[in-house]
């Protein structure tokens, strides 16, 4: 007879445990992180209400945000991440830096946010031309190209879908992704970012990488990469996840 023991389950987050904050219309985010996520590493989430798409609604909701932290902390997370990039874009690069600092204050493991994620992966993809494809409305896309310039790098084309209700993101369905990629994509471009934590990306990334021969980083797999380094888990990062940055031969 089998070893009950033996043919147990993994222990749930005995490798890492990743916590997320994040807006409370997103479900997207969640079933793409346990969908990429390694044996014994668990994600958990702790929703800010959403103020709607726009820059106001945005700063309203992040006052939510020392809540949800405070929240997570009692499940013992091995790293958390505030996960929606727009309000880094909304508040500012020093926003971003402070909450960071915030979290790892109250809670005493590491911190990262959706945007930090995002340009620490570029970088590690080695490039520096980029094109970038968001969902975000003209009016929060306009600040993309000043915040990622103020990184060092250089935005070659930004594209938006303008989508005003973020509570449909999850239904933007995978040909409208795929257009919206290749409209950012250009000869000098030498990586494509795709933002936001509740657009749909994880199944067309793939497809998405090799039909354009260049990396293609994702906000929500740059989010769940960057954890499992903060977390001292990078050995059980998905291989996949270094190929889409590019990352395998810096490895």
């Amino acid at each position: 007879m089998a070893d009950p023991v033996a043919s147990a389950p993994s222990i749930y987050g005995w490798t890492a445990k990743i916590g997320l904050v994040i807006p409370s219309n997103n479900t997207v985010i969640e079933p793409e992180c346990w969908a990429s996520v390694p044996d014994m590493v668990t994600v958990h989430s702790a929703r800010v209400l959403s103020g709607g798409n726009t820059p106001e609604g945005i700063v309203e909701m992040e006052r939510n945000a020392a809540r949800a932290v405070r929240e997570l902390q009692p499940g013992g997370m091995s790293v958390i991440a505030y996960a929606c990039l727009a309000t880094s874009l909304v508040k500012g690069r020093d926003w971003d830096e402070s909450i960071r600092a915030d979290i790892v204050s109250v809670t005493g493991c590491p911190a990262t946010t959706a945007a930090t994620a995002t340009i620490a992966a570029v970088k590690t993809a080695g490039a520096t031309r980029i094109g970038i494809a968001t969902p975000y409305t003209q009016r929060i896309g306009a600040l993309v190209a000043p915040f990622f310039k103020s990184f060092g790098l250089e935005p070659l084309t930004v594209r938006n879908l303008d989508v005003q209700d973020s509570r449909t993101l999850w239904k933007t369905p995978p040909a409208t992704v795929r257009e919206l990629v290749l409209s950012a994509n250009s000869a000098d471009a030498e990586a494509i970012c795709i933002l936001a934590t509740d657009l749909p990306t994880a199944g067309v990334v793939d497809a998405l990488a090799a039909e354009i021969g260049k990396p293609v980083v994702t906000t929500n797999q740059a989010i769940l990469w960057q954890c499992l380094s903060l977390a001292g888990a990078a050995a059980a990062m998905p291989a996949s996840f270094l190929r889409h940055a590019g990352a395998e031969k810096r490895q």
